[in-house]
């Protein structure tokens, strides 16, 4: 019986979710189902923050980016630091753009770690330089509202689309390396390479250090901690 009341409310609640999803995104004008879906979860993680960032202390290490930031556990990774994860899945650099106060700038940072870029190529009609300039309006965004803070730029993550090429695509290695040679010439930063770590023989995102051929195994996220907290 208790089954098949919350199969009933479950009927009631999910429709009525979708509608609300489904109003506020045509509100801010959404294109599709999917794109409210992700549109709902990005104001949600933003709403979170604001409302962490006003309980933590200030002046740590942020790490900001997309879903490879958000699986990160930097808290575990870095003990003994005041970190933040500030990553929110599918974000891309102009959703990073719209969000800097709340996942930046409010936590005075005395350090940045970010990475961001490769959904651009998935969900943007964008090219390398497109990204390039919209990472280094983000770095120069940081770097005058916190002139003392450390940015530890990472090179955009290499692809494996070996493994699972639904994921991958239409994200490639060539389009990738294109992006990290004009992030490395970034001025006022320290730019962290770690794709050529990550890779294997073949230029491709070595298997033991991905799930899927995007996203970071814990092996992979050792490697990236170790790498980063030389930087520290």
């Amino acid at each position: 019986m208790f089954e098949y009341i919350v199969i009933g409310v479950l009927i009631v609640i999910i429709p009525i979710a979708c509608l609300y999803m489904y109003e506020k995104g045509k509100k801010e004008g959404a294109k599709s189902f999917f794109e409210l879906i992700a549109n709902f979860g990005f104001q949600n993680k933003v709403r979170t923050f604001k409302a962490l960032n006003r309980e933590v202390p200030k002046g740590g290490i942020v790490f900001v980016g997309d879903s490879i930031t958000q699986d990160y556990n930097v808290y575990e990774a870095f003990p003994g630091r005041i970190v933040y994860n500030r990553g929110i899945g599918g974000d891309t650099t102009e959703g990073l753009l719209k969000r800097m106060d709340v996942s930046i700038h409010e936590l005075k940072p005395s350090i940045v770690v970010l990475l961001i870029g490769t959904n651009d190529f998935a969900l943007l009609k964008t090219t390398p330089e497109q990204i390039f300039n919209r990472i280094r309006r983000i770095v120069l965004e940081i770097k005058v509202a916190h002139p003392k803070a450390k940015i530890i730029l990472q090179s955009v993550y290499p692809v494996n689309e070996t493994i699972d090429p639904k994921t991958v695509l239409p994200r490639t290695n060539p389009l990738i390396d294109q992006l990290n040679d004009y992030l490395k010439t970034i001025e006022g930063i320290t730019y962290l390479d770690l794709s050529s770590k990550l890779k294997d023989q073949e230029g491709r995102f070595q298997k033991d250090y991905t799930l899927e051929g995007l996203h970071v195994s814990p092996e992979g996220y050792a490697l990236v901690t170790k790498e980063i907290s030389t930087l520290l």
